[in-house]
């Protein structure tokens, strides 16, 4: 984002430096200027970039949560399989078995 100084002040360093002098005052103001709002920026991109990695789910933890949701969920059916003989009739019937 290039940064401009009003034709004000240029006008009043021009009056008092001189039409060259000032054209490289205003041009060294104007570089400092963009060079500061740029590394402002940056800087500001990556504090948001870092707070939002902080407080938002990443791809790795969505992953390591439903692995963990499917170790609990295979335990849970394991279980009740284990624990209810109807459901062993009803597994059985499901895929034709017959006893």
């Amino acid at each position: 984002m290039q940064a401009t100084l009003p034709i004000e002040v240029y006008e009043a360093l021009e009056k008092s430096l001189g039409k060259e002098t000032a054209k490289i005052v205003v041009k060294s103001i104007e570089t400092t200027i963009t060079d500061n709002i740029e590394n402002k920026w940056k800087t500001s991109k990556d504090e948001l970039l870092e707070e939002m990695g902080k407080r938002f789910s990443t791809k790795a933890d969505l992953l390591l949560f439903e692995s963990r949701l499917n170790v609990k969920f295979v335990i849970i059916i394991f279980t009740i399989i284990l624990l209810n003989p109807k459901a062993l009739e009803l597994i059985s019937k499901i895929f034709s078995i017959v006893k």
